[in-house]
């Protein structure tokens, strides 16, 4: 996938001509060497960042939503306006 960036690449990284051959091996076609390395760093947040929301889900000390008046009356009100739109929009055609 190649990424599309207003940047213009202005920088140079040193690596070794092993790591070179690793990133040609895993290169997309059209990809250039800084794709590469972008969408390297994509994948590799998105993976943090999943691992950081199990980590919340699995450790997090949560409050059932339910119990709060304030999400009660926000969830109603939501209901409600989603109702109305539904017999609204149910009869345009």
């Amino acid at each position: 996938m190649i990424v599309k960036s207003r940047e213009q690449p202005t920088e140079k990284i040193l690596v070794f001509p092993s790591t070179k051959q690793d990133l040609a091996a895993i290169k997309e076609h059209g990809e250039r060497f800084g794709d590469v390395v972008a969408r390297l760093i994509r994948e590799r947040k998105e993976k943090d960042f999943v691992a950081h929301l199990l980590e919340v889900a699995r450790e997090g000390d949560f409050v059932e939503m339910d119990s709060d008046d304030e999400y009660r009356k926000i969830r109603d009100g939501v209901k409600k306006t989603a109702s109305r739109h539904r017999k609204t929009s149910s009869s345009i055609h």
